[in-house]
């Protein structure tokens, strides 16, 4: 009953700690640095998806940043507006992805919502960024406010004229383009929620995941946190990219291909993608990346269900089921080694590195099987918890130990107790005696004493309570002070548990009967007063000479 009390607390004291762990350390760090890695061979492969065509518009430099501005929205109006000719005679997109985000200054304003309402009217899917911070992965998205972000940007526009205004809740009709950069990957992250200051929260979907989801002609899209995108060569995509020319009349514009030369566009039931490929970069380490190119990549591999993605394993009742299930292991494999292994029983550490060490090769083992299916297990929560596990089976057998009850490796022969107010006597007396003694297949005695087995420094009470487990004869010289020493008490009475389970034998030598403690004057003991040759007794118990 004891022990069960003991398990049910170390198993509270497992999911307490396990918790916590859990709860107040981030070690999402480590899942993404691992799909980070096993994405690596990932960055040159896949082609675009066929039904993306991208545009290239570009953002004037020069002049003050007032003219750029203006000509850089008269070039999307234009843009707008030629698409709106090409939707007019059936030759028209499915949708139009504007990888740009409107600010509320007034400027081309009023001809920028009727260029959109044109698209509308014709039933063209217009879908916009909605700009919640340009530094990716380096902001704390919680402490964003949305009436903050809302101010910056045309909220008409975003009201009535996109995709998704027409659901009228806060955030319909804004999708982000916010990710997180990582070594070889983007993370696009799939619902932020940003708070108000009345306390409400405002949903801002993916752009990426938002227009897959739409516009994908399969009838699946993946359901994943975000979009895991591998940075890939610009060569792929700038196959696909035509450089829009805004018309200095006309209200149009016409285009050219990569190679410069004026060309139409097939956007008939394509997807075309609208971004600055040349000023709108992303710093990613030491590399600047068109950011229009990675969100073209998110919504691409969304689209083609991309199976050369590695993606991260999100399932809640899976991940808590597989940290649950290794922990577990982890526990079964350290009593298995315990039991089975005995001349470790003593060497609860090592047992618990041991045990932690192989559930960490099978934990390798799962995750290559699961990568097979396109997945990256999250090891972060698990590999805690398995080190939490090997801990407290550590500690619970160290105590476990401590009483004695262990079976033992049986590694020593003799273990001499004594009071050292008689060490010279026992040196002299019994251990010289049993050193020079051979078993009967040759070998010596292998004698716990503690002189010669316990060195400068070592943990001594531990030492010789183990020492009593891994021992098979243990020989108590009971002297008058030998129970009023707290070693020496500890030492009998744990022999004497063990002499109870059998798993040891007891062969006490006293000066005198009445030296022997009142509560262990059942056991047999050899009075030296009147057995001077109590050491052939011993002897002969042991079946040495």
């Amino acid at each position: 009953m004891l022990t069960l009390k003991r398990l049910a607390i170390y198993l509270a004291t497992f999911l307490i700690t396990v918790s916590i762990a859990i709860a107040f350390v981030n070690w999402k760090w480590l899942d993404k640095y691992i799909v980070n890695e096993v994405n690596k061979s990932n960055s040159g492969e896949n082609n675009l998806n066929k039904e993306i065509v991208f545009i290239n518009i570009e953002n004037p430099k020069g002049g003050s940043e007032g003219v750029s501005f203006k000509l850089f929205r008269q070039g999307v109006i234009k843009l707008l507006n030629t698409i709106a000719i090409e939707s007019k005679d059936k030759r028209g997109p499915k949708g139009v992805v504007l990888d740009i985000w409107f600010s509320s200054d007034t400027t081309e304003l009023e001809n920028l919502k009727a260029a959109l309402r044109q698209l509308k009217n014709l039933n063209v899917q217009v879908y916009t960024a909605y700009n919640i911070i340009e530094k990716h992965g380096s902001t704390d998205l919680e402490n964003i406010k949305f009436e903050d972000i809302e101010q910056k940007h045309a909220a008409d526009l975003y009201n009535e004229l996109v995709r998704g205004s027409e659901k009228k809740h806060p955030g319909s009709g804004r999708y982000h383009t916010y990710f997180y950069p990582e070594k070889n990957i983007a993370n696009y992250e799939t619902d932020i929620y940003l708070h108000s200051y009345v306390g409400d929260t405002v949903l801002i979907e993916s752009l990426p995941r938002k227009v897959a989801g739409d516009l994908s002609s399969s009838s699946y899209v993946p359901v994943r946190e975000g979009s895991i995108v591998p940075y890939r060569p610009t060569t792929e995509i700038e196959k696909k990219t035509y450089n829009f020319i805004p018309d200095s009349i006309q209200p149009t514009g016409t285009f050219k291909t990569p190679d410069g030369v004026f060309a139409a566009i097939d956007m008939n039931k394509n997807i075309v993608v609208v971004g600055d490929a040349v000023n709108d970069l992303v710093n990613i380490g030491n590399n600047k990346i068109p950011g229009p190119y990675l969100v073209t990549w998110a919504l691409s591999d969304l689209l083609n269900n991309n199976i050369s993605l590695k993606l991260p394993l999100e399932n809640l009742y899976v991940i808590v089921g597989q940290t649950l299930f290794f922990s577990l292991f982890t526990a079964l494999v350290f009593a298995l080694l315990f039991k089975y292994a005995k001349q470790l029983q003593t060497k609860p550490s090592i047992i618990a590195v041991l045990s932690f060490v192989l559930v960490l090769l099978f934990f390798f083992i799962y995750g290559k099987l699961i990568l097979g299916f396109n997945y990256v297990i999250p090891v972060g929560h698990t590999l805690v918890a398995m080190v939490i596990a090997a801990l407290l089976c550590w500690r619970f057998t160290h105590k476990f130990l401590v009483t004695g009850i262990a079976e033992g490796s049986q590694k020593y022969d003799v273990f001499i107790s004594y009071s050292h107010k008689h060490n010279e006597w026992v040196h002299k007396n019994v251990y010289e005696p049993l050193a020079g003694c051979i078993k009967p297949n040759g070998d010596k005695l292998n004698i716990f004493y503690d002189k010669k087995s316990i060195g400068v420094g070592e943990a001594f009470t531990a030492k010789y309570m183990w020492a009593i487990v891994d021992t098979k004869h243990f020989i108590p010289i009971i002297s008058e002070d030998y129970y009023g020493k707290n070693h020496c008490r500890n030492e009998l009475d744990c022999a004497i548990k063990r002499d109870v389970e059998k798993l040891l034998s007891i062969q006490a030598i006293a000066f005198s009967f009445k030296a022997i403690p009142e509560a262990y004057n059942c056991i047999n003991c050899i009075d030296i007063t009147t057995n001077p040759n109590f050491i052939d007794v011993i002897k002969e118990s042991l079946s040495v000479k």
